[in-house]
C-alpha cells in the first residue's frame, strides 16, 4: 500500500473515537459506559480505551458521580470557537454586501484554510455579465490576490512550506504582468505586507484584475480578505478614477470591518 493511499484513507482509530464522542454529543448528558457502548455498537471494554484517550486530550471528562461521562472542557472549547467564527464570518459577510453594493464590481471573502484562500463569501456585481467566484472555491497561494495576501503575513517558517515548490511550478506568478522569480515574488510579499494592498493581474483569468485588502486580527495574523475583481480594461489602470474608487472603498471596508470584529471581540 502507497503512502499516498495510507493518507487518503485516514487513521481509522481517530473515527472509531470521534463516533464515541459523537454519542456523548447526541444525548445531550452525561452516560453510563454501557450506554455509551450500546449506542456506539462496541463492548464496553474497547469503548473504555477510547474514553482514556479522549479524557486525555480534554475532549471527555469523567463525573464525580461514578461511572458517568460527560462533554470535557476541550469539547466545549471547540463549539464556542466554532460559534464565535460562524458569528464573525456573518459579520464580514454583511460589511462585503455593503462593499458589494458601493463599487458594483464582484466582491467575495477569504479565509486562510489549509495552505490556501478559502472563499466564504461573494457578491456578484449587477452587470449582465459577472465574474465567477463560488463560495468554498479555493484559490492559490501564490496566484492570487488574495492568497498571497495570506502568505505576506505568514512568520518565514510558515511561508517557506507553502513557496518551498516554487521552482517547480507549472508557470511563474507575474507581478504587473511579468513572470517574477522566487526573489521578485518574496519581494512582493514584503511590499504587500507594508501596504497592506494586493493587487494581481490575470490570477482569474487574462484580462481580469484583483484588489485586496487584509482584515487583521488582534494576534497580528490575517483573519479574512476582502477582495474586488473587475475587468482590466475598466479598473487596471491604476490612477484612472474607477481604480482609485475601489481602491478607497476597500479600505473604508478594511477599517469598517476592523472596527465592528474588534468590538464584538470585546463584548
Amino acid at each position: 500500500m502507497t503512502e499516498q493511499k495510507k493518507a487518503q484513507q485516514g487513521i481509522n482509530s481517530v473515527v472509531i473515537g470521534m463516533g464515541v464522542l459523537d454519542v456523548i454529543l447526541d444525548a445531550g448528558r452525561a452516560l453510563s459506559l454501557n450506554a455509551i457502548a450500546n449506542e456506539a455498537e462496541m463492548s464496553p471494554a474497547k469503548v473504555h480505551r477510547y474514553l482514556v484517550s479522549l479524557i486525555e486530550t480534554g475532549l471527555v471528562t469523567r463525573m464525580k458521580e461514578p461511572g458517568l461521562y460527560d462533554l470535557g472542557p476541550k469539547a466545549l472549547k471547540l463549539g464556542f470557537k466554532a460559534i464565535r467564527r460562524i458569528d464573525r464570518v456573518t459579520i464580514a459577510n454583511e460589511e462585503l454586501e455593503t462593499l458589494g453594493s458601493k463599487v458594483d464590481e464582484t466582491v467575495f471573502l477569504t479565509i486562510w484554510n489549509d495552505g490556501e484562500a478559502l472563499v466564504v463569501g461573494r457578491k456578484a456585481s449587477s452587470r449582465p455579465i459577472t465574474l465567477m467566484v463560488r463560495i468554498g472555491e479555493v484559490l492559490s497561494p501564490i496566484y492570487s490576490a488574495p492568497g498571497r495576501m495570506f502568505v505576506a503575513f505568514l512568520d518565514d517558517q510558515q511561508k517557506d512550506r507553502v513557496i518551498s515548490g516554487y521552482s517547480s511550478l507549472p508557470s511563474k506568478p507575474k507581478i504587473n504582468g511579468r513572470e517574477a522569480e522566487k526573489a521578485e515574488y518574496l519581494e512582493e510579499l514584503a511590499d504587500i505586507n507594508k501596504k497592506k494592498f494586493s493587487r494581481c493581474i490575470g490570477d482569474f483569468q487574462s484580462n481580469v484584475i484583483s484588489m485586496s485588502v487584509p482584515i487583521i486580527g488582534s494576534r497580528g495574523t490575517v483573519e479574512f480578505v476582502l477582495t474586488v475583481i473587475g475587468y482590466e480594461s475598466d479598473i487596471g489602470n491604476e490612477n484612472n478614477i474607477a481604480a482609485e474608487r475601489i481602491k478607497k472603498s476597500l479600505f473604508q471596508s478594511q477599517q469598517n470591518l476592523t472596527e465592528k470584529l474588534g468590538t464584538w471581540e470585546a463584548i
